[in-house]
């Protein structure tokens, strides 16, 4: 991949692309409740206030921007021939306003001596419909879910973890829901507005050049052609434990079939390939060029000795949550 031609508020972005992560990358777990009985599980245990709306990551000094520009504009003059534009230039997009809301933000879970657990990526909706705008919209006739983004590596760990703190006075349901829905990435755009119905998306709250963030959650978002009925899609082959975990149905009757989640990749990619291609491995390189680390990369750290703070992962205003002590 190259650099975009075009440089932001945020820096430079990389080059227009996109790509799926597997399970093995990325998973997602999930916490739902009435009113705002989510919120307050979730809030005793991660390092993020989930009571006020995330901060804007840093922008870049005008210095740096100016020295971009520079580059970019060299970069871009380098591939033309003869004057044209030679086809090779990347499209140039029209910067707009980037928001930060409570609808996905980054966070850090804790152990009880303050290390670090995994780093996740918080989504937040309704599942009755209703808009999810701020942090204390939690209306008590409303189910509010938070779909927790997190580090294959480190799912099952964050997994048991919500188990062990669900107090029978905890009003959340807990599932694993990583065959249900698809995780991706686009790259070289700031406009994370408009995602179509099935989707929702987010500039990555830790900073944009890691990209826009993707979650393929609706059913408008699987392709009928790609037989996405709940029958088709082998729902019928998962039955449901008490806490939510998926187990495979040992009925040979039953037709095998290709889980929820590759039906959605599949259909999203379709969608994709109209407008951007396919750059597998794209997020590794971000994340190596940036300096950040995931899941288990992180364990037995603590959340200031990684940075976390500059990640927008922490709130030092908010109050108790387990394992502050290091932290806050």
């Amino acid at each position: 991949s190259k650099a975009a031609s075009t440089v932001s508020k945020y820096g430079k972005l990389w080059g227009r692309g996109y790509e799926s992560f597997p399970p093995k990358l990325r998973r997602i777990l999930s916490v739902s409740g009435k009113g705002d009985h989510a919120t307050t599980y979730l809030q005793g245990l991660v390092t993020s206030d989930l009571f006020s709306e995330p901060k804007a990551p840093r922008e870049e000094d005008s210095e740096s921007l100016r020295a971009l520009e520079g580059l970019v504009s060299s970069s871009s003059s380098s591939l033309n021939v003869d004057g044209g534009s030679g086809g090779l230039e990347e499209p140039m997009e029209q910067e707009v306003p980037v928001q930060f809301t409570s609808k996905m933000r980054s966070t850090c879970f804790l152990d009880h001596r303050g290390r670090i657990l995994t780093d996740a990526l918080l989504w937040k909706r309704s599942l009755d419909g209703e808009p999810v705008n701020t942090a204390n919209n939690d209306n008590a006739a409303t189910t509010t879910e938070y779909l927790i983004d997190v580090p294959g590596d480190a799912a099952d760990a964050l997994l048991a973890h919500l188990k062990q703190h669900k107090l029978r006075r905890s009003k959340v349901t807990l599932k694993d829901r990583s065959d249900e829905f698809s995780i991706h990435a686009v790259y070289g755009t700031l406009n994370a507005e408009g995602a179509p119905p099935g989707y929702l998306a987010a500039m990555d709250p830790r900073h944009p050049s890691l990209g826009m963030r993707v979650l393929s959650v609706g059913p408008q978002a699987v392709s009928k052609d790609e037989g996405a009925t709940k029958e088709e899609t082998g729902r019928g082959d998962f039955a449901e434990d008490e806490v939510g975990n998926d187990r495979q149905s040992s009925s040979p009757s039953q037709p095998q079939t290709r889980p929820e989640r590759e039906l959605r990749q599949k259909t999203f990619e379709t969608l994709m390939n109209n407008h951007f291609p396919p750059a597998p491995g794209t997020y590794r390189v971000l994340r190596t060029l940036s300096g950040i680390a995931e899941g288990s990369e992180l364990a037995t750290r603590t959340a200031l000795e990684c940075n976390l703070e500059f990640l927008n992962a922490i709130s030092f205003s908010k109050g108790c949550y387990l394992g502050q002590e290091l932290t806050a």
